[in-house]
């Protein structure tokens, strides 16, 4: 009777373990829910705001590049930030961290700063940084660790974007072309002239009064001389380039289109990767047969002349003032006809010759040697034929010069120059260290 009485007082000591039992599980089952969901959930907000940063660090560079800002080292690019600012924020507001639009985040989650650039050209560098922060007020909420007395966890990231040009660089990577048209325009910089003795004259291109064009690439260390947006620097310079002889002389380069009808060599693009320092074999502009009407072929122009005749057009505008260009009447997609585009069959990327020949003497009609020294992107505004001379009027976007160092497209060789073949002219990229 006494151990019946006894095992009934141990057993009623016993009652509400189990609710203890359950209870400390249910903390313990919680904390493991908020380890693999709440912390997985802060991670693919981390990753998120990565990818908010990348495209708007990217979309920043490009903004330097497209207002004339390439090159130029500490403070050369403060016109430019303005719209590299609107351009990244833009993009990075474009993507979600956490179900919320980047854009629709506190304006202290997203900051676009300027970085001094360490790489020995100087590129410059746009650095984005995307947070959801307590600092910024808008942390991102948690769900089981409430419970532990986390109410919120911070994502953040940051991103450097480059506008990498290897002009004078014998570091880095070897940058590819993809589509060399095939021109070759003097390394005479037109707009700005300057006088015999000057350490950038090019004696090859001579003007009146014994002065002389600049180089646009140096031949010396290959660096840009005039960097930047005219009429300071190269951006938005207008060419006429001539076929009579001159410092603004192009030639056609011998691709096989030989003294016919130049159109399919022009609409297309060379075949072969053209290295800085190819040596090319060239064809008088005046005398490679229908080449006048296969400029207005590229460009869809329908006529010469000055006149617009429903070919893309283009006009340095904004603040800060950046090249735009407007689809033409005659634009392939119709859809962009009266738009603002980023993209044209009048934008062209061509080669930079010295101004002589392989011989160091004027280049002559005919074929003739010449070696790339740099390259050039431009747009055709129109082409015009008066009397023997083919004159091309073009506006110039970006100049870039070889590196001090070889490479060869799709070889591991030693980087720091351009080459045709692959690529684009002055490529934007993610960087940890700038200028390698």
């Amino acid at each position: 009777m006494r151990k019946s009485r006894n095992a009934k007082r141990e057993r009623n000591g016993e009652r509400g373990i189990s609710l203890f039992l359950v209870a400390a599980g249910m903390v313990f089952l919680l904390g493991v829910a908020a380890l693999a969901i709440d912390v997985a959930s802060l991670y693919v907000g981390r990753d998120e705001a990565q990818r908010a940063a990348d495209a708007g660090a990217l979309a920043g560079a490009k903004g330097l590049v497209d207002s004339g800002c390439v090159s130029g080292g500490p403070g050369a690019c403060a016109a430019s930030q303005p719209l590299a600012i609107t351009r990244a924020t833009s993009a990075a507001g474009q993507n979600t961290v956490g179900g919320l639009l980047v854009s629709s985040l506190p304006g202290a989650c997203v900051s676009v700063t300027f970085p001094t650039p360490t790489s020995p050209a100087g590129d410059p560098l746009v650095q984005v940084r995307v947070q959801r922060t307590t600092a910024c007020g808008n942390a991102m909420p948690t769900f089981f660790a409430k419970v532990l007395g986390f109410l919120s966890g911070d994502v953040a990231a940051t991103a450097t974007a480059e506008a990498y040009n290897p002009s004078g660089s014998s570091t880095g990577p070897t940058i590819c072309v993809s589509c060399l048209k095939p021109l070759l325009v003097p390394n005479c910089d037109p707009d700005h002239i300057v006088a015999a003795g000057n350490a950038n004259a090019n004696t090859n291109c001579p003007e009146a009064g014994g002065q002389f064009d600049s180089y646009f690439v140096s031949p010396t260390d290959r660096s840009i001389i005039n960097p930047g947006v005219t009429p300071t620097g190269v951006v938005g310079e207008e060419w006429t380039l001539h076929t009579n002889p001159g410092p603004s002389q192009y030639f056609v380069v011998n691709t096989g289109c030989g003294q016919g009808d130049q159109t399919s060599c022009i609409q297309g693009c060379t075949t072969t990767a053209w290295t800085c320092g190819t040596t090319l074999s060239t064809v008088q502009g005046a005398k490679a047969g229908q080449f006048d009407k296969s400029v207005d072929t590229l460009i869809h122009a329908t006529a010469q002349g000055p006149t617009i005749h429903g070919q893309d057009t283009i006009a340095m505008a904004g603040s800060p003032v950046a090249p735009v260009i407007s689809g033409g009447t005659n634009n392939p997609n119709p859809a962009l006809v009266g738009k603002t585009i980023t993209s044209s069959d009048s934008l062209v990327t061509v080669a930079l010759y010295s101004g002589v020949d392989t011989l160091g003497v004027p280049v002559q009609p005919g074929l003739d040697q010449v070696k790339i020294v740099g390259y050039l992107t431009m747009f055709i505004e129109y082409e015009h034929k008066q009397g023997g001379d083919v004159q091309i009027k073009a506006m110039i976007l970006s100049v870039s010069g070889c590196g001090t160092s070889s490479g060869t497209c799709g070889t591991s060789g030693a980087g720091g120059t351009i080459s045709g073949g692959g690529g684009s002219l002055l490529p934007i990229r993610l960087v940890r260290t700038p200028g390698t």
